[in-house]
């Protein structure tokens, strides 16, 4: 009995680097591209992609949220707040301000995870 289980824990520690290396390979070869929002106001919000993949969301104040995974390539992007008064929204490299309480960037880029915000 004391064999088998000293077999046991080498066999276990000999594929131990086997299956580590395997892990490694697996996470290395997946990519996401994320979308991560911030509605830095204290009035609710939203925000709209259109493109390859549409993503819907309301975004509740003083808070932040993620989603995706989307997937790469152009898109519209419209954004709202319902606080009053002027606002910057940003999605990107892209800021605008403005006192309508939205915001629209057209064919924009996405090839990696974006960020935007609205304060």
């Amino acid at each position: 009995m004391k064999k088998l289980f000293c077999l046991l824990i080498v066999c276990s520690i000999a594929l131990l680097p086997l299956q580590i290396l395997h892990a490694e390979k697996s996470i290395s070869s997946f990519f996401s591209i994320g979308l991560n929002v911030n509605n830095g106001t204290s009035y609710t919000g939203a925000i709209y992609l259109y493109g390859p993949t549409n993503v819907s969301a309301y975004l509740n104040p003083n808070s932040g949220s993620s989603y995706g995974p989307l997937t790469a390539g152009n898109y519209t992007v419209n954004m709202y707040t319902s606080a009053p008064g002027s606002h910057t929204f940003t999605f990107g490299s892209q800021s605008v301000t403005t006192s309508t309480g939205s915001a629209t960037f057209s064919s924009v880029n996405i090839t990696g995870t974006v960020f935007a915000s609205i304060y």
